[in-house]
Parts: structure tokens; sequence; C-alpha cells
């Protein structure tokens, strides 16, 4: 799917102003979860459950990968999800089943606009059990089954050296009786959702302007099962022109700031090392017209 679909939050807003990027931190931003709002149908919903269904035909091996172990888990949290689906929307989901043929989070994920990604505990650690990717944002799913979290966070600049022993205190106390939603965002120069880095999305551009990047937003959720331990993230994915978003003056001041205060090494895994500084120069420009 690669159109524009809504920015329902910006939260490059919250929090203080960096005003270097000296100051730059990463932000966990955890928020307690009403678990009405588990999954999030908002806008472009259906258009991008459909999209599902394409991407797992010809991407098979890109969007879907799971452990051979992780049945159990993913039993427990596709019943609890399609349970959730039917008492939440009974007139779209009432009847709801799972595809019988398919692996159960591979089945339930093509119910919701969400991906799905599983961690499970394994020797005492907790590793990333697989999922349903059809949003990818430049990673590699099957390269992540396995491994820890600061594994999985590795390639993130600063992240680990920041935020890995708070990330493994908030996991070690997570419980079923609380879950938890975050935002995370960026900007990039694809409209698509489907970015992976096997080179099977549409090419990217070359020496792409300002009004070709648009602000990706996800949203993720973070959930604890009692049977059999494991963790369940959502990811909705929200992209849109950045012209669009930033036609208030507040927040493309706001954006402007943000994407100056990222330090070289975050840029260069952002892929925004040759292009922030035309990207903060227009923002501002269109500040300085309002």
């Amino acid at each position: 799917m690669a159109s524009v679909v809504g920015a329902p939050y910006l939260p490059f807003l919250e929090g203080r102003r960096e005003p270097a990027p000296d100051n730059f931190r990463w932000r966990l931003g955890v928020r307690p979860l009403d678990l009405d709002d588990w999954i999030e149908r908002g806008p472009h919903a259906d258009a991008t459950i459909a999209d599902k269904a394409r991407l797992n035909k010809e991407h098979s091996d890109t969007v879907f990968a799971v452990l051979d172990d992780v049945n159990p888990e993913a039993i427990e949290v596709s019943t609890a999800l399609i349970e959730h689906l039917r008492r939440r929307w009974p007139d779209r989901y009432g009847d709801a089943v799972l595809d019988p043929s398919l692996h159960p989070l591979d089945a339930v994920a093509r119910l919701v606009p969400e991906d799905l990604v599983l961690m499970v505990e394994r020797n005492g650690e907790l590793v990333f059990g697989g999922g349903s990717v059809c949003s990818p944002n430049r990673w590699d799913l099957r390269s992540k089954l396995g491994q820890t979290m600061a594994e999985v966070h590795a390639p993130v600049a600063q992240l680990n050296e920041q935020l890995e022993t708070p990330i493994d205190r908030f996991f070690d106390r997570l419980t079923p009786e609380r879950s938890f939603w975050r935002l995370g965002w960026g900007v990039t120069d694809s409209a698509a959702l489907y970015a992976p880095v096997d080179g099977t999305a549409a090419p990217r551009p070359i020496n792409p302007t300002p009004d070709q990047h648009v602000l990706r937003v996800e949203r993720e959720t973070l959930r604890r099962f009692p049977e059999t331990n494991c963790i369940l993230f959502t990811i909705r994915t929200y992209v849109t022109a950045i012209a669009e978003v930033t036609e208030d003056r507040t927040v493309a001041s706001r954006l402007a700031d943000a994407v100056a205060a990222l330090p070289d090494d975050v840029l260069v895994y952002k892929d925004l090392e040759t292009t922030a500084t035309v990207i903060v120069e227009e923002l501002r420009k269109n500040v300085d017209k309002s």
C-alpha cells in the first residue's frame, strides 16, 4: 500500500524541545493502555488489511516469519485478539474466524491493520519469536528471529546505550494486568508502508526533495499474556506527506527542531544524513512565511 493514510498522532510535539544534537535522547514514552483501544481501526484500515493478502502472496518470506516452537504463544495471543475484535466491533468481526490453513499469528494478523510481533521466553531470556510485519520500515523480519531485545535494537544508533536498562526493567515489570502503548516517528523519502530492506519495495528517489518526504508514525501496544508469559507488540503505521502535516506553523517549527536535534549517527540510521539540513531549512522557511 503506497498511499498517504493520515497522521492522528504527532509525537514530536511531546516533551521538551531538544536545542542541539548533544542533548538528543531516545524516549521509551510508554503510557497505560485501555484494552478497549488495543486495536485501532482509524483511517484507511480496510485498505491496509486488504493489502496484507497481496503482500503475503508476493513477499511471504519478508512479511511473515516465526520460530518453530511458538505455536502455544501464537494460539494464546490470536485467541485473545479475535475475542477482542468480536466484542469491540461485532458488526464487522462477529462471525470472524481464523483461517486454519495459516499459522495462528499469520491468520489473526490478516484481520487487523496492525503488524504483530511476538516476544517469547526461551532459556530465561525474552527473544524475538516472530511476527507478521507488512509495514516494515527498512528492516528485515527474518534476521530478528531468536534475538534478544538488545540485539534487535543494536542497529539503532545510541538506543541501547541510552535505553537498554530501562527497557529491560520495563519488560521485567510488565504483567498481564497492565498493558501499555507508545509512539515512534521518523521522516522518510517513501510513502510506502511496505518498505523492507530486501529490494522488493518501490525504488527510493534519487536526491529526494523536501516535498518528497513523509512523516511516518508508529503506534505500538505492548501486552503480556498469562498462560505462556509472552509479549505481543501491535504496530500501526501512519504515513502523511510533510506538507500536509506542517500546514500548522507550530507543527512545522517543532518538526524542524526535532529533525535538527538528531545527531549524526542517528541521521545515518534514519537515512537522513544527506537531506536533514534541506528539510529543516524548508520547514523553517515555511514557518517564516506564515
